[in-house]
């Protein structure tokens, strides 16, 4: 009875005791953020458009989604952090993008703009820079081969982040 008493206590205790925060950030603060892609690169899977890759490992921690439309117009898409510093969805507001003579991305330079996850009701806004590579595959599965296509590879991306 003692320890269900004293167990009842604890988590009373702890319900009611303020939590500390994290420091909010300062409006015009920046943070760097890198892909942090092995040296054969990352592979976002089949080239496809929009361009999607997703589980992008950060330097910072945690792994991020890239999601373009860039042939709208205006452009469109997001990224979605996950566990990366406080960042939550951002939103893409405008999209380039160089392409080699097969109409492969090469380089994608985006900005976005988007709110952290603390409960703070932050926002951001922000720049990024992907370079990738291809490859073809040499052959489909299942009956008639399939279609082989290209596997985009990243090879490196930045991200820089400015809290307002």
């Amino acid at each position: 009875m003692r320890k269900a008493a004293a167990f009842a206590l604890t988590v009373l205790a702890l319900a009611l005791t303020p939590h500390a925060h994290a420091q909010d950030e300062t409006p015009g603060q920046q943070s760097q953020i890198a892909a942090s892609v092995p040296t054969a690169g990352y592979s976002c899977g089949r080239n496809s458009y929009p361009l999607n890759c997703s589980g992008i490992p950060a330097n910072v921690g945690g792994t991020f989604w890239l999601d373009v439309y860039y042939n709208n117009s205006p452009a469109t898409g997001f990224i979605l952090f996950n566990g990366v510093a406080d960042l939550g969805q951002a939103t893409i507001t405008s999209a380039t993008t160089t392409k080699d003579s097969l109409g492969h991305v090469m380089q994608l330079s985006v900005t976005f703009q988007g709110t952290t996850n603390d409960g703070d009701n932050g926002t951001f806004a922000g720049t990024g820079t992907f370079n990738f590579t291809f490859y073809k595959t040499s052959g489909g599965s299942g009956r008639g081969g399939g279609y082989p296509g290209y596997i985009m590879i990243l090879t490196s991306g930045t991200l820089v982040i400015t809290y307002n």
